[in-house]
């Protein structure tokens, strides 16, 4: 493999008998884009899934002696098109319209070489390579999600109890991540999503009675493939 990096570090992997899936740089030449460059690519291709409600093609092949998968996302590609476009005007050092095209098949896409015990499919590969960043995902969701990156404690005690609210709160969050995972969804739903479904749920005292607000039944049919229960 010409990436020397890619290379040395499969060859590492291999020699302490690991398995893996590791990302490939775009330029690398080993890289199979010739399906992609065809203006009808999608009969070529024909292989498709959704994750998270995106459209994701993808296609296998093998090249000096690796298993590769080459996945295109139609939204990451008009995304990364645009975005470069629109660098063209303000960076026309670094970025030009042959830069451009010579580009434009390699947008949108993420190729990685595997090694792994079995016959996964794309999806499944898909699906674990994009897990990778569970600790990043976790990080992002603790100062963006739940706002719990700043504290303006100055009481030692408070802020222990702070710490220990946010540190419980980011076991339920990673409790509804595994959640969805066992019930495969995680490409349909988000922890957060669900956060934000349970929100619209509470309980309401009318004439002396708690009732609980309405459901729908698609909100009963998700809670109850998660096992999560808010009738009780």
């Amino acid at each position: 493999m010409r990436d020397f990096t890619v290379k040395k570090n499969i060859e590492l992997l291999q020699e302490q008998k690991l398995h893996y899936i590791i990302p490939i740089h775009r330029n690398n030449k080993i890289i199979n884009f010739s399906p992609l460059e065809k203006a009808a690519f999608k009969k070529t291709v024909k292989t498709y899934f959704a994750y998270q409600d995106r459209i994701i093609w993808h296609y296998e092949y093998q090249r000096e002696g690796q298993n590769i998968v080459t996945f295109l996302g139609e939204k990451l590609r008009v995304k990364e098109e645009s975005d470069y476009l629109l660098r063209i005007q303000k960076y026309p050092e670094t970025h030009s319209e042959d830069r451009y095209y010579d580009k434009l098949h390699s947008f949108g896409t993420l190729s990685i070489v595997y090694d792994l015990e079995g016959s996964p499919t794309s999806k499944q590969l898909y699906e674990a390579y994009k897990q990778r960043n569970e600790i990043e995902v976790m990080f992002d969701s603790y100062k963006n999600f739940l706002a719990a990156d700043k504290t303006f404690m100055q009481d030692r005690h408070v802020l222990e109890g702070w710490l220990m609210a946010n540190f419980i709160a980011m076991i339920a969050y990673y409790k509804l991540f595994w959640r969805l995972k066992e019930a495969k969804l995680l490409s349909h739903y988000a922890p957060k999503d669900i956060i934000e479904l349970s929100k619209s749920i509470y309980q309401m005292k009318i004439n002396g009675q708690w009732h609980c607000s309405e459901i729908t039944e698609k909100t009963k049919t998700l809670f109850k493939k998660i096992k999560i229960d808010y009738l009780k």
